[in-house]
């Protein structure tokens, strides 16, 4: 699995347009073969920013959607940044839920 965290810090005054396109490709980015999940979310503070989460089944599907249209669209929302956005994607070999919290938990 891949984790695509797109962190794009704005001015006040771009806000609502970073926001209105990380938003409008949720829906086409969510439609895409391998794409296991997509979120904008929000930062608030000092140095607020847009926060675009993605999760990729696999290389395959993210080389896909960075090729795609709707990555097009996120490109533009970088060009709205305040400063270089950060760009990150994480390669996951194993991942653990509830059974780590209970495992470590019940080692009281």
């Amino acid at each position: 699995m891949i984790v695509g965290t797109l962190r794009i810090p704005f001015l006040p005054e771009r806000r609502a347009a970073v926001l209105e396109i990380l938003r409008s490709v949720q829906g086409p980015v969510k439609a895409q073969p391998g794409c296991i999940s997509c979120h904008v979310c929000e930062e608030q503070g000092p140095e607020p920013a847009a926060v675009l989460l993605e999760r990729w089944e696999s290389e395959e599907a993210l080389r896909a959607h960075l090729r795609s249209d709707a990555y097009r669209h996120i490109l533009g929302a970088f060009e709205l940044a305040d400063c270089a956005p950060d760009v990150r994607f994480d390669h996951v070999m194993s991942s653990e839920g509830m059974e780590l919290i209970e495992r470590e938990r019940g080692h009281r």
